[in-house]
């Protein structure tokens, strides 16, 4: 079977990506084991997990313009040196001040490449709408793969020649994707400097100005608000109903699962229907399994509903990139990205200390609940949505 032009930059694409992974796969695990080691502090651990996710929160915009500008390959090609910077740092000298620089640079790095080739594949050409979905969904899968490896080199590195060599080993690999990535046909051509794409209507503007638009944005953030509530407060009601750590390990980990399979079919399914049907469908399920689980109480019960979470978040990501994608003016999809990746950071920087405060008044069902019918609300107003895709000249 001869691939197309497409496929074969995906998958060179999706190669470079697993490389560049094991930054957050690996990075986030070492830096909180080197932070448990050397102070013996959770606090200062999960600072250093956190460091991570600061920086893209408030500049993920910026980095979305950039990518408008200098083209979606330059920009990883540059997040790839950031990376492979701020890695090297702690491995010549680990200590726990280059351990939180390199957290906070690796973390910009990482995301402003992400989101460059997430744009780089929104704008490959696609004879229908459905085949982008398809292709970000097998982008994000290549990441799932590399987030499993990730933490399991790093923790042999750390194990067996320290903390130093951990970063060292990272540094190379991330490198490597950098050597991978002028072998190979990676997506995402430099910005045309007679295009003016700096100019025109500000995105944040137009999309607090469309309903249309707007409605994408804030589905976009009930995407993140049922991740974090999920992965946040899962292990809150195992707590509470006294299930052993492997039982919870095991909910949380069917998540993965559910994403991960549905990443494998998502591009047959994308042909089926359309970004907004499928919307409709991932949030109905999302609604339905937050409001089912508090009064699951067996495990496997509880697994097979984290299962379906994770199939339906798989199913939404991709669709709401695709929607946004087609929505930006020309020259503006790395903006549109970018705004967002930075209203997604912010859920999930805020959310979690939300949850937590909810949950220790009222317990962790009332949490269940909210984002259940939150969903709920959601898979309605996606259906909207798709109702007037159909009738565009309505306003």
């Amino acid at each position: 079977m001869q691939l197309s032009r497409n496929q074969l930059q995906l998958f060179s694409l999706i190669a470079v990506s697993m490389l560049a992974h094991i930054t957050m796969g690996g990075g986030r695990i070492t830096a909180s084991l080197f932070m448990l080691k050397t102070s013996d502090s959770a606090l200062l651990a999960g600072l250093a997990y956190s460091a991570y996710a600061l920086l893209p929160a408030f500049l993920s915009l910026l980095m979305g313009r950039w990518i408008d500008r200098a083209g979606a390959r330059f920009v990883m090609r540059v997040s790839q040196v950031l990376m492979v910077s701020g890695l090297i740092a702690p491995a010549l000298l680990p200590q726990m001040a280059t351990v939180m620089a390199s957290a906070m640079l690796c973390g910009l790095g990482f995301a402003s490449y992400m989101l460059a080739a997430n744009v780089a594949v929104s704008m490959m050409p696609f004879e229908r709408d459905g085949d982008r979905v398809g292709m970000l969904a097998w982008l994000s899968m290549g990441n799932s793969v590399a987030a499993v490896g990730g933490p399991t080199v790093a923790g042999y590195m750390i194990d067996h020649h320290g903390f130093a060599a951990a970063y060292g080993t990272m540094a190379v690999i991330v490198g490597c994707s950098l050597v991978v990535s002028f072998c190979v046909d990676v997506p995402g051509d430099a910005g045309d400097p007679r295009k003016d794409k700096a100019k025109g209507e500000s995105v944040v503007r137009m999309v607090f100005s469309d309903p249309r638009v707007l409605r994408i944005y804030l589905l976009a953030m009930v995407l993140s608000m049922a991740h974090d509530g999920f992965t946040f407060m899962m292990p809150v009601l195992g707590h509470e109903r006294g299930f052993s750590a492997t039982a919870i390990g095991m909910v949380m980990s069917a998540l993965a699962v559910g994403t991960f399979g549905m990443r494998i079919i998502l591009p047959w399914l994308s042909r089926q229907f359309s970004e907004w049907q499928l919307l409709v469908l991932a949030y109905g399920v999302i609604g339905g399994a937050f409001l089912l689980l508090p009064f699951a109480y067996s495990v496997y019960l509880l697994a097979a509903l984290g299962c379906a979470l994770g199939m339906a978040q798989a199913t939404g990501q991709p669709s709401v990139l695709s929607l946004i994608y087609r929505a930006m003016p020309e020259g503006k999809a790395g903006e549109g990205a970018g705004l967002r990746s930075m209203m997604g950071n912010t859920v999930g920087l805020t959310a979690p200390s939300l949850y937590g405060s909810v949950a220790g008044v009222f317990g962790a069902v009332p949490v269940f609940i909210g984002v259940g019918c939150v969903a709920c609300v959601a898979s309605w107003q996606a259906w909207v949505g798709w109702l007037r895709s159909k009738v565009p000249q309505q306003s």
